[in-house]
């Protein structure tokens, strides 16, 4: 994982926009359709919001994670900045996916509990997914593709990816222990502000910035 990183450099991380009504008995999708999963229409409206906004933030760059929802979103946000969008791979969401092809917000919610379980006795590169990786190597993979692209900017770059990967990304950067990643809070379209300082040490500005939900009323509280 990078310790230090090039300075002077903002990084604007964000949650896609809505993709389904945040309630713990709504049904998610399973592993085959997840990465095709759409933003619903109250979840553009309120990104249309979220880019009058940024617009006021100028960006040099902006990527997102490969899954639509994610692409959908840096499209809808930087469409007044008319920024190309670049695909980050290693920035998709977390494979971990409740039964029945997915089952509901809530088995998906116990997935991550047990994974903060195993986070307790066991280190990141012995931590298993639903897939071939652990989160040790999918956490690894994201941190230098991040470090990357922060290295080729000047200034603000703008990163779309997704909930359960922001929390370990920003457990990490605010020196957390892995276990307690959960209790970092990602709502939909929400956005994270880091600043690498002098030290080349990440400063996390701001965590979970929603302009529809600025008190948090609508969070399912997982």
């Amino acid at each position: 994982m990078p310790a230090r990183w090039p300075t002077g450099r903002r990084l604007l991380l964000m949650r896609h926009g809505e993709t389904y009504e945040p309630r713990l008995d709504a049904p998610m999708a399973g592993p085959d359709d997840d990465a095709a999963l759409p933003l619903t229409e109250r979840g553009r409206e309120r990104l249309r919001e979220v880019g009058r906004w940024i617009a006021g933030a100028p960006l040099e760059s902006v990527y997102a994670s490969p899954f639509a929802r994610a692409q959908e979103t840096a499209r809808i946000v930087t469409a007044s900045q008319g920024l190309p969008i670049g695909t980050l791979a290693p920035l998709r969401e977390l494979p971990l996916y409740g039964p029945s092809r997915g089952g509901t917000l809530r088995d998906v919610a116990a997935r991550y509990v047990a994974l903060m379980r195993d986070l307790a006795e066991k280190p990141l590169h012995d931590v298993p997914l639903d897939g071939p990786d652990t989160l040790g190597t999918v956490l690894d993979a994201a941190l230098a593709a991040l470090h990357e692209v922060v290295a080729k900017a000047s200034g603000s770059v703008l990163v779309v990816a997704h909930g359960g990967l922001n929390r370990f990304l920003l457990g990490h950067w605010l020196g957390m222990p892995p276990e307690r990643a959960i209790a970092i809070e990602q709502n939909f379209a929400c956005v994270n502000v880091i600043e690498f300082v002098g030290s080349g040490r990440p400063w996390v500005r701001a965590l979970n910035v929603t302009l529809h939900d600025p008190l948090k009323t609508e969070a399912p509280g997982i």
